[in-house]
């Protein structure tokens, strides 16, 4: 069934730099957020010295497009981009990358963590807070695991959604607790939603984008003040569903 999408009427925040440094000046919040700095060559170099791998976003846009990742793989670089990775010597670095960037776009570094995975596939987990009346409604979570060979999880680019306890339950190793994850997940969206709107009155509908690493911690990657719903159609829960369209119909009405 196709999914129809409305125009939002409500207050948006493009900037992914931008929202980051309104949540990292909340110390608890701090503990949950991956370094994240302005793209140069010089900072590049700078991160990768104290982590073995840095994302380059582009600050405005979605889906998981334009997005590269470069691991640190003794004595050379990797460098991947949609499904291509290249090795590179440090010196050519700078170049390699510069090369995958639009020269009319700002980007972004964003210090990597080694996602938890589902049979060898890294996960991530969106969280959908919305405010239809006065408050922010927990609407809905959903796991979205990687396609094989490609290391973002965005539905558009073959990640596959899963529903949330599933995940927890088929997660690779041993030790998280499914009940205690689910309650950090919400605690820290329902931080995120009350520390955002603070500073930026207007907004309605967050998804907060949090992966979990290998012992079970969350980390809030990015926050979407247009997200879209159609993976939460793709798992078998109607009713988590038509409570998130419901709760959209209110907001835009």
């Amino acid at each position: 069934m196709a999914v129809m999408q409305y125009k939002r009427k409500y207050r948006q925040i493009a900037s992914k730099g931008l929202k980051h440094v309104v949540m990292w000046q909340h110390p608890h919040l701090r503990s949950c957020l991956p370094e994240t700095i302005w793209y140069s060559e010089e900072n590049i170099k700078k991160m990768l010295k104290q982590s073995p791998s840095v994302f380059v976003k582009p600050d405005k846009g979605g889906g998981g497009s334009g997005i590269i990742r470069v691991r640190k793989l003794i004595p050379r670089f990797e460098v991947c981009f949609r499904k291509n990775c290249r090795m590179v010597e440090e010196r050519d670095l700078g170049r390699m990358v510069g090369r995958l960037l639009s020269p009319s776009r700002r980007y972004i570094l964003q210090e990597g963590v080694e996602l938890a995975t589902i049979e060898g596939r890294p996960f991530d987990i969106r969280v959908l807070l919305q405010k239809p009346g006065n408050r922010w409604i927990l609407s809905g979570m959903v796991a979205k695991v990687a396609a094989r060979g490609r290391f973002v999880t965005n539905h558009c680019k073959g990640g596959q959604p899963m529903d949330m306890k599933k995940a927890l339950q088929f997660m690779d190793g041993e030790g998280i607790f499914p009940e205690r994850v689910m309650r950090d997940l919400a605690k820290i969206s329902y931080l995120t939603a009350e520390v955002l709107e603070r500073r930026f009155p207007g907004l309605k509908e967050l998804g907060i984008d949090v992966g979990l690493d290998w012992m079970g911690k969350p980390w809030i990657f990015e926050v979407n003040t247009r997200p879209y719903f159609r993976m939460f159609s793709k798992i078998r829960n109607p009713s988590m569903y038509r409570r998130i369209m419901n709760n959209h119909y209110r907001i835009i009405k």
